[in-house]
């Protein structure tokens, strides 16, 4: 007996389900396993090359030579400048020439300056200025006193003594718009200030006071035994 003929769809249905089986098969037997062993290398890899990059950086770094800070250049016009604004010595009739220019550019009148002795220590020389004049001229003063000394772009600027404004008191004359202005300010000595600075740090002299006394004292009763063997 001759067996059932399978109609022709079947038999291609049949064909093309058993291709998907085996795709599906070789997919998970062999192509999945595969692709997780790549990612895992892949991985690997990638931690190995980050640690390369960490040995060659720490390399560069520990054959680097060491660099020193490089130190601030002095400038002798920055010398120059200091010395101006701060002199060795106080100078007193220059200073007062000075501050009597200052004054006199500004409009105000100058009515009195009081200098007090100055400070052998600090080197600072307290100054008392009485002027009058309108507010406007007042505080003109005052900026061009502070400002004969004054840093801009990192540069030193120096146009006259350094000044530094302790106080100021302000009553009005009775006559317009014209105050009276009492200025307290500080000059600065250099000189005086380093004077003091090394005298501080000198050691005091040995106190030989009592050596000499011990001497004299046991060289006294050797001279009344010679008398005596004498005698």
């Amino acid at each position: 007996m001759r067996g059932k003929k399978i109609p022709k769809g079947t038999a291609i249905a049949l064909i093309v389900g058993g291709d998907l089986v085996l795709l599906v098969l070789g997919w998970f037997l062999l192509v999945s396993p595969q692709r997780a062993t790549a990612k895992s290398n892949a991985q690997a890899t990638q931690a190995t090359l980050v640690q390369i990059e960490q040995v060659k950086l720490a390399d560069t770094k520990a054959s680097e030579p060491v660099v020193q800070p490089k130190q601030p250049e002095i400038r002798t016009a920055y010398l120059y400048k200091l010395s101006k604004a701060m002199p060795l010595t106080t100078d007193m009739p220059n200073l007062l020439l000075e501050l009597n220019q200052v004054v006199r550019s500004t409009g105000v009148q100058l009515s009195s300056i009081a200098p007090a002795p100055t400070d052998p220590t600090t080197g600072a020389t307290l100054i008392t200025l009485s002027v009058s004049g309108d507010f406007y001229s007042v505080t003109d003063l005052l900026y061009r006193l502070r400002t004969l000394v004054a840093v801009r772009n990192g540069g030193l600027e120096v146009s006259g003594r350094l000044f530094s404004i302790t106080s100021v008191g302000l009553t009005p004359s009775g006559t317009g718009r014209i105050l009276n202005a009492s200025v307290t300010l500080d000059a600065f000595t250099f000189g005086a200030a380093a004077q003091a600075a090394s005298a501080a740090a000198a050691p005091a002299p040995a106190d030989t006071t009592g050596t000499s006394t011990g001497a004299t004292t046991t060289t006294t009763p050797s001279a009344s035994a010679d008398t005596a063997i004498g005698h």
